[in-house]
Formats: C-alpha cells, sequence, structure tokens
C-alpha cells in the first residue's frame, strides 16, 4: 500500500540568502529523508519523479536549488559565484534544517553529476550523519578535467564557459583545493553509485576510480545509458534508488 504524502514549498537560508527547496513529506509518523543534489545547470524539477517515487514509499525527499548553480534557479545567487565547496556549504545548511524534524531517523544524500561531487564532499565531512549516499552519472572527474583544462592558460581567468554554464574564477580554485578521491576514504557508510556505459560527459574509469575508493559501494553500470539518464532506464534507476534507500531501515 503506497503513502500518501503532501508537498510544501520549503526555503533554507544561508548567511540571509535564500535556498529554493519542495519538500515532499509523507503522511507517516517516521521516515527517512533522501535530499537531491542536481548537476552543473540543473535545477530542482529535475528530480521530482524521483521524489514523488520515494514520498510514496514512505520516505520524505527533499529537491532544490543550489545558490548561484543554474540560471534558472529559483536560489539567490549567480553562477559566478557557485562552486563545489559553496554548493557544499549549501547542502550542509540544508541537512541542518531539515534534520530538525524529529519524525526523521536517516538522511541520505542523493547526487547527479556534479550534485555527487558535493555530496561527497558533504558525506565525508558527516560521516556519522549520513545513512548512506548515491551518486547518480557522478561527475567525480570535475577536479582532474578542470585541472587539465586550466592548462591552457597562464592564470586562472575570472569567469569561463564550463560546458553550458559561465562560471567564476572560484569555480575553478575551489575544484583545485578539493581532493576529492582522497575524501571519499572518509565516508564508510554505504554507497550506491550508478553509470552509463554510454555517458559522454563523466568517463566509467573515473566512476570505477570512486568505488575503489569508498570503502564500500557498489557499482552498476548500465548498458547504453547516456549522461542524465533521460532513456528507458531511468525508472529502473528510480527504483534502484529507492531499494537501497530501503535496505537501510
Amino acid at each position: 500500500m503506497k503513502t500518501t504524502y503532501n508537498i510544501v514549498q520549503r526555503d533554507i537560508y544561508r548567511n540571509n540568502r535564500k535556498i529554493y527547496g519542495e519538500l515532499y513529506v509523507p503522511d507517516s509518523d517516521r521516515f527517512a529523508l533522501a535530499i537531491f543534489c542536481h548537476g552543473l545547470g540543473g535545477v530542482h524539477e529535475g528530480s521530482r519523479d524521483f521524489a514523488e517515487v520515494l514520498a510514496s514509499n514512505n520516505i520524505a525527499t527533499y529537491i532544490f536549488d543550489f545558490m548561484g548553480g543554474s540560471y534558472e534557479s529559483k536560489s539567490d545567487g549567480q553562477t559566478t559565484e557557485m562552486s563545489v565547496l559553496t554548493e557544499a556549504s549549501d547542502l550542509e545548511a540544508v541537512i541542518d534544517e531539515l534534520a530538525k524534524d524529529t519524525r526523521i531517523n536517516k538522511v541520505f544524500l542523493a547526487g547527479k553529476s556534479q550534485g555527487a561531487f558535493v555530496s561527497a564532499i558533504v558525506a565525508s565531512r558527516r560521516p556519522e550523519q549520513i545513512a548512506g549516499l548515491i551518486g547518480l552519472y557522478p561527475g567525480y572527474i570535475l577536479s582532474e578535467a578542470v585541472e587539465e583544462e586550466m592548462k591552457k592558460f597562464d592564470e586562472i581567468p575570472q569567469t569561463y564557459e564550463l560546458l553550458w554554464l559561465k562560471v567564476g574564477s572560484i569555480y575553478i580554485k575551489d575544484l583545485l583545493k578539493t581532493p576529492i578521491y582522497d575524501m571519499m576514504k572518509d565516508y564508510d557508510g554505504d554507497v550506491l553509485l550508478i553509470h552509463g556505459d554510454k555517458d559522454e560527459i563523466v568517463t566509467l574509469e573515473s566512476v570505477e576510480k570512486a568505488s575503489r575508493n569508498f570503502p564500500h559501494s557498489k557499482l552498476v553500470v548500465l548498458k547504453d545509458a547516456k549522461h542524465g539518464f533521460h532513456g528507458p532506464e531511468r525508472g529502473a534507476v528510480i527504483e534502484m534508488v529507492l531499494e537501497f534507500i530501503e535496505e537501510h531501515p
């Protein structure tokens, strides 16, 4: 029997700046919480289908826009002010605020692409608070890719067009000083990584490296799936995420 749920706008503030979000709340006295983190240039809407399935299975779900995370973001901030470390601070503010709800018994982080990079940072900082970590087409390769790209310049540019988003020098500087693969070793909870073998943005090798660095991880490689999981595999991925969370009651 499916759980009924309500959807409420739940904005969270960090340094008096707004993080826009939507909370899917089951009609229940006790539940886990899954926090979804979008990728570079993404917005919260991209995780609504995940939220609907999880909430109907008694898992509260929060989807939100990182500050400066997108041109279409409903949160404060400009894209040139954003970095993986500012997004990590956003995520920590979200956790701190939502964890005040005494109905929540466990917190899970689910990150997409760059959001997986950010989730890994926060999980490494808070291993005892995060019950499980999920990386979907996880962009752990970002640091290496940007480091290679910066070899073209004599100095870090003030702004840079990264794929489809204009970022600032803070984005590049923060990536270059974040040893994400080393940080993974500090998170000893269970990790589920799901990646497509036809991903044109994130290499499978980089995700395999991450799987080796997390102490307890499972890597699922989807045949013919591309970055974003917009194909027929998407429904299966949602079910895998649900199953992972339900395995950690």
